[in-house]
């Protein structure tokens, strides 16, 4: 039986963000009208929204030693995200960024320092935290660690997710895509990638390259899949009155479809998630669920400081 839901492989920030009348256009001083410490990154905050909704995850990257670094750690506690896999590099500083919101556009401006600690390389890997979950989540960090992942993940009949983020695509990526299994990724990456601007047709064309489950987000105008058995979906977005900060929407969106899949998928006898016997009906509970989740993380500054409760995201998806 598999001991954890999700493992990720990915960076682990810290974020600071600060909203601002209007963004400085010169020599200026001006009052901050709101500010928020957050943990980041694509891969650790879908993590967070999956651990915070109940189910058991555990990351795998390179931290600092320094305080930044032991921040991260804490934020992953209050977000029950293991963090068996996470080194700690001593002489190393962690990465973190600040996002600067104005307060009318909601424009935002991201200035980031990298960590210094070295990237997770194959050697570094712990594979049975990778071969004992159901899902492996990835999104093309540690680079050097990826394929030997996914190879222990396919040996150990771990599905593959990968989150393709917007502004992130790159050719390089392509020799890891052919591996994945539940492959959502943002509008300009599908485009990219599949040389469609047509997001279904992006889906399936997705889809034939191998992944079961092939999806394209696309904000307010919602988002698009093809399942297993080739059957087309379109999940509707869920608007809001009031939008105070899109950071982390599309990461909180891969975590809470991920939770979906482990919590109400087909489990075999093995404990091995099996997508190809999960019922439709749920799948598109899933996409529903992300959907909302990603909604009503709008709603405050950070990208996880605003995460609904499972419950609240339910009700506004009606499921």
């Amino acid at each position: 039986m598999k001991v954890y839901d999700i493992a990720g492989l990915g960076a682990s920030t810290l974020d600071r963000f600060i909203k601002v009348r209007k963004f400085p256009t010169g020599r200026e001083v001006q009052e901050v009208v709101e500010s928020a410490n957050d943990g980041g990154g694509p891969v650790s905050t879908a993590l967070a929204v999956a651990g915070k909704f109940g189910a058991n995850v555990v990351m795998l990257d390179r931290i600092g030693d320094d305080m930044t670094g032991r921040t991260i750690l804490e934020d992953f506690k209050i977000y029950n995200v293991h963090t068996d896999g996470v080194e700690v590099v001593g002489g190393t500083i962690s990465g973190c960024a600040t996002i600067l919101v104005e307060a009318e556009s909601g424009k935002r401006a991201i200035f980031f320092e990298r960590s210094t600690a070295p990237e997770y390389g194959e050697s570094d890997l712990v594979r049975d935290l990778i071969t004992d979950s159901k899902i492996l989540h990835i999104n093309g960090r540690h680079r050097q660690a990826l394929l030997p992942a996914i190879k222990s993940a396919k040996k150990a009949h771990t599905l593959v997710s990968f989150d393709g983020g917007a502004n992130r695509y790159e050719s390089s990526l392509d020799e890891i895509m052919a591996h994945i299994d539940i492959c959502i990724v943002a509008r300009d990456f599908g485009e990219k990638y599949t040389g469609e601007t047509d997001l279904m047709k992006a889906c399936y064309s997705i889809h034939e390259k191998g992944a079961l489950i092939a999806g394209v987000t696309d904000g307010a105008n919602g988002s698009y899949f093809v399942w297993p058995d080739g059957t087309e979906y379109r999940c509707a977005a869920y608007s809001q009155d009031t939008i105070v900060d899109t950071t982390g929407c599309g990461d909180s969106f891969h975590g809470a479809f991920l939770y979906g899949l482990t919590q109400w998928g087909t489990i075999d006898e093995q404990g091995i998630l099996d997508l190809q016997h999960t019922p439709n009906e749920v799948l598109e509970a899933c996409a529903k669920l992300a959907s909302a989740v990603g909604a009503l993380n709008t709603r405050q500054l950070g990208g996880r400081s605003g995460l609904p409760t499972l419950d609240a995201a339910k009700q506004l998806a009606n499921i």
